[in-house]
């Protein structure tokens, strides 16, 4: 809904218009016409020429003076409450009138001023403009057209989610049946989850699935500084949805809107909330309305919104699994050309990108396909996804590395931790770079994996890999530097969960002593610093060939680092350690 019609817009600038002229050539009228300009010194003379006339001198509250004499008026300017208007007055005995400001024009702006608040005060009450009350209630109850989408174009959702959905809907869809056998109609329905994973999709679905007349909005359009707004919305829209149904009203971020009350409360955000009870469950006929609320945050939601009667059904839209991601590819996928391998790595796609959301998967696919276009192509390959997974990851590619001996250290402090992942886990390592991107001057990227329990000997190995680039910095160089600051505190997160949690190789066990909590994490990084240094030094001639193909390529696939890694050490082979 455009805040302001045409009409009014034309009407608007108008009586702006003519308004803003009126005022300017009143006040130029008024202020500066109808006087000679002269220096004080001028005018005293003419005054003393003058003597023995009947003269009156006026004076303004900005210093300005005037005088008439035979019919013609001189103006001079003097500083404001200056005394040499005393002195003038007292010398030559003339007659003086102080002015604070000029009455007729000030008569004539206020009436103009007047004028354009009137207009727009009757434009407003005939709602011509969304300002106020008045028209802000109308903002968030128009309805919305719906996408052709259906439930079964919505990917990465539970098989069992979509039918508990369906079954819901098919008491909607039936209300005759649904009463012969005595079952109330739906209500509400709520959707949480975190950002990203369809839960606006599945509203519209839900709404496509019934033929229903579609209301969306978000919990914030009913938060507003005016008295009464927020409230004055609720109702409107309730009752709009009341003349078209069936209807679903949509309210994404709701917890904007039905946040937990205050003890001491009453603010217009409570009474905004208190209306919307009123409206799902309050004697009001909400009879083929359907009500879908959405959000990130179901513990801020207010108890009194989520209990049955207003909230029905609620479904915890997750981010998708491995399967889920891989219906969510297809969708995304559909259209597009890819190249040979990239349509045979889709399921690796999948399982390496644990933790994306649908939305996330999407941007995939545009990132990937807007770099094919900017360089002249069609088909998407492989490194555009790369491109694409990384930037999802990490952010935009940083500045390159010129400084040579800056980028002969994150090579080895790169290789030290892909050497170490790939002989603790391998196949574990989908890239190595000492291409800046982010915050990070190089890094590893792990190959994701679905829900995985780890054990206490899969913690120390992963600490030993992130340890790994500062010790094989210490090993080559002497010394590491302060890029292992971030290593360091996630190495100091994985140790201190292990031992409050009491997941040890030999056993487990609790700790509550802090000074036994810190001797025992101490102990534990010495062990994995221990490993890492040992397995650099067995295989410190496949560490430097890393480093040297690191070096040169900038970038290896984890193919390419995992065949480094098992080359067989040559009995001829130099190391450097």
């Amino acid at each position: 809904m455009k805040p302001i019609s045409k009409l009014a817009s034309k009407i608007l600038l108008i009586v702006l218009f003519v308004t803003a002229i009126a005022a300017g050539v009143t006040w130029n009228y008024f202020q500066g016409a109808g006087g000679k300009e002269v220096s004080f010194a001028e005018m005293e003379r003419l005054i003393a020429s003058h003597s023995g006339d009947a003269l009156l001198l006026k004076e303004t509250a900005d210093g300005e003076l005037s005088i008439s004499i035979n019919n013609q008026s001189y103006i001079t300017m003097v500083r404001p409450q200056s005394t040499l208007v005393d002195d003038l007055v007292q010398k030559y005995n003339i007659s003086y009138q102080y002015k604070t400001a000029n009455s007729v024009g000030g008569w004539v702006i206020s009436g103009l001023l007047l004028t354009a608040m009137l207009t727009l005060f009757i434009l407003h009450k005939k709602g011509k403009l969304n300002i106020g009350a008045s028209g802000m209630k109308h903002q968030a109850s128009k309805a919305t057209p719906l996408p052709d989408i259906t439930l079964d174009d919505i990917g990465g959702i539970p098989p069992e989610m979509k039918d508990e959905i369906s079954q819901t809907l098919e008491i909607f869809k039936n209300p005759k049946v649904a009463k012969e056998m005595n079952i109330e109609l739906p209500k509400g329905i709520l959707l949480y989850g975190p950002p990203g994973t369809g839960k606006t999709l599945l509203a519209q679905a839900m709404a496509k699935e019934i033929g229903a007349t579609f209301y969306s909005s978000s919990g914030a359009a009913f938060t507003e500084l005016f008295v009464g707004v927020g409230a004055s919305r609720v109702r409107t829209l309730f009752q709009n949805a009341r003349k078209q149904t069936p209807a679903v009203i949509f309210i994404d971020e709701v917890d904007a809107l039905a946040a937990k009350r205050k003890e001491h409360g009453g603010d217009e955000a409570e009474k905004t909330l208190t209306e919307l009870l009123v409206q799902l469950d309050g004697g009001q006929d909400n009879d083929g309305i359907l009500f879908i609320a959405a959000t990130n945050r179901k513990d801020l939601l207010d108890d009194a919104f989520l209990r049955p009667g207003r909230i029905d059904f609620t479904f915890n839209v997750q981010l998708p699994d491995t399967k889920g991601r891989r219906e969510i590819i297809d969708i995304h996928t559909n259209g597009k050309t890819l190249a040979p391998n990239v349509a045979a790595s889709l399921d690796t796609l999948a399982e390496s990108t644990s933790g994306f959301s649908g939305a996330e998967i999407s941007g995939l696919f545009e990132t990937a396909s807007r770099r094919a276009i900017r360089e002249g192509r069609t088909l998407i390959e492989k490194h555009d996804l790369d491109f694409a997974i990384d930037r999802t990851i990490l952010g935009n590619t940083a500045r390159t590395l010129n400084d040579q001996e800056t980028k002969r250290r994150v090579a080895i402090h790169e290789s030290g931790h892909a050497l170490i992942a790939a002989i603790t886990k391998p196949g574990s390592v989908r890239k190595a770079t000492i291409i800046p991107r982010g915050q990070a001057l190089g890094y590893v990227a792990p190959i994701q994996k679905e829900l995985h329990l780890s054990t206490a000997s899969e913690l120390l190995d992963q600490v030993s890999m992130i340890l790994a680039g500062g010790i094989a910095e210490r090993l080559y160089l002497g010394e590491h530097s302060i890029g292992v600051s971030g290593d360091v505190e996630q190495a100091k997160d994985i140790l201190e969960r292990m031992v409050n949690t009491g997941i040890f190789q030999d056993g487990f066990s609790l700790i509550f002593n802090k000074a036994e909590k810190e001797e025992k994490m101490q102990m534990l990084f010495n062990q994995a610093a221990q490993k890492t240094e040992t397995l650099l030094t067995e295989h410190a001639y496949q560490f430097e060939e890393l480093v040297n193909a690191l070096y040169k390529e900038e970038t290896l696939e984890g193919t390419e680092v995992q065949r480094i890694v098992e080359l067989p050490t040559p009995k001829e082979a130099v190391v450097f350690i």
